[in-house]
């Protein structure tokens, strides 16, 4: 019997944000909508309608520059649980036809439709009740993609936009693809597209037509999978897992401490463990809890509410700081400290966006930094690169001969048990690998 060819649904929300609050004012209908704030006052854009967009108006840009040249658009500060609630009731949808589903983020999601031909219908025909249902229930417009491969698929549902579907027959992967401009391909964003530019590529044909190792040369592993991306060719699976309600490590100490800067370095290492493996799962934390046990094994737990959720570590390191000094008790020996993520929602909207430019400049270089890190560790492993206030306990672990100076239990709803290491790896030193950063996703 012949295997089925996969059918992979690509949904991606039109400007999501701009949608929902004309839902909440329908006197916005038509007008260039800008989420972000007032133009008088420092901030950036966080989203805009495809009318705003035709004065030359982008995501990111600074708030003051959109005012100039688009005076007359509706600023709007933003109405973010509004944009989750909506968000809840597209997924609500989308999982009535199919358990595999994949939400990419609170505005996109994946969805394998292989096996759903006998009771809903032929893929296409779903895809397009999917996107009547947004549109009729919800009141939403809906993109989408379809094809055999995650790759394609989105990048087929951004080819439909505005309020499109297209569809992308098996075996017609590489004409579709090869005339697009190669910065259209997923992982292809500014450093990778200047790389590939020195290279003389300019399309994805361009690409497709390079020789694997060349560009493994350059670009190390991820060489190889933009290569096959570029001729169609993804055989990732989407997640089966539906969301996690917590992500949480903990550490219990080989003997119990006073050291409460080992304590402050160990929730800095740990929240990075949480928010590597929220920014895998396209997730951001709405609740941050610290959990202490004292050497007489009484435990003790404070929480703190975000005003708006996040998957950066540097935010959540300092919330769990100020928790950690509420709940010290000088001189008290400790034996287990631990951080906790709750109130967990797609991620896709930081929350400093909505704040003033210097601000909101800090948090996309967060983000540019820790989707870095992410990157080098994904390919060297989670110890290959350390921040300077970790380094010790690796230093330790090391010293040791690998046996852990510090136990990481690794407790996660997202993977039970596979998560994270066992213990604290050595062999990081604070610096990244040797290979010139090639990786550049």
């Amino acid at each position: 019997m012949a295997k089925r060819t996969r059918a992979i649904l690509h949904i991606d929300m039109d400007t999501f944000f701009c949608s929902v609050e004309r839902l909440l004012d329908p006197g916005l209908e038509g007008v260039p909508v800008i989420v972000g704030g007032d133009p008088s006052q420092r901030g950036v854009v966080a989203a805009c309608s495809y009318e705003a967009r035709e004065f030359g108006i982008r995501s990111g840009m600074p708030l003051a520059k959109a005012g100039k040249l688009c005076p007359h658009a509706a600023y709007l500060h933003g109405t973010f649980q509004a944009y989750v609630y909506y968000s809840s009731r597209v997924r609500d949808i989308l999982e009535e036809y199919t358990p595999l589903v994949e939400h990419a983020g609170i505005d996109e999601s994946y969805l394998d439709l292989t096996g759903c031909r006998l009771v809903f219908g032929e893929p296409s025909a779903i895809a397009q009740e999917i996107r009547g249902r947004i549109r009729d229930e919800l009141g939403l417009p809906a993109s989408a993609g379809l094809s055999a491969a995650k790759v394609v698929s989105k990048v087929a549902s951004a080819a439909a936009k505005p309020d499109g579907f297209l569809e992308i027959p098996p075996g017609g992967e590489l004409d579709f693809l090869a005339p697009l401009p190669v910065e259209k391909l997923p992982g292809v964003g500014p450093v990778c597209h200047a790389t590939l530019g020195d290279l003389g590529i300019r399309t994805v044909g361009d690409l497709s037509l390079l020789p694997v190792e060349a560009l493994e040369s350059v670009l190390g592993s991820w060489g190889r999978v933009l290569h096959e991306h570029a001729r169609g060719v993804d055989r990732r699976r989407l997640s089966e897992r539906g969301t996690p309600k917590s992500v949480s490590r903990e550490t219990t100490y080989d003997t119990d401490t006073i050291d409460y800067d080992l304590v402050r370095s160990t929730l800095l290492l740990l929240s990075e463990k949480c928010c590597r493996a929220l920014r895998s799962d396209g997730l951001a934390t709405g609740r941050i809890a610290v959990k202490l046990r004292h050497s007489d094994f009484r435990t003790y737990m404070k929480f703190r509410t975000l005003e708006v959720p996040t998957d950066q570590e540097q935010v959540v390191y300092r919330v769990a700081c100020e928790l950690f000094e509420r709940l010290l008790e000088r001189g008290v020996r400790i034996r287990l400290v631990g951080v906790a993520c709750s109130g967990l929602v797609g991620a896709g909207c930081q929350g400093e966006l909505f704040s003033p430019v210097d601000v909101a400049s800090d948090s996309l270089r967060r983000d540019s930094l820790n989707e870095s890190l992410d990157a080098i560790r994904e390919r060297y492993g989670f110890e290959s690169i350390v921040r300077a206030s970790t380094a010790d306990l690796v230093s330790q672990h090391r010293a040791l001969g690998g046996k852990a100076h510090v136990g990481f239990a690794a407790r996660s709803e997202l993977e039970e048990g596979s998560r994270a290491p066992a213990a604290a790896a050595g062999g990081g030193t604070g610096r990244g690998p040797s290979n010139g950063g090639r990786g550049c996703r």
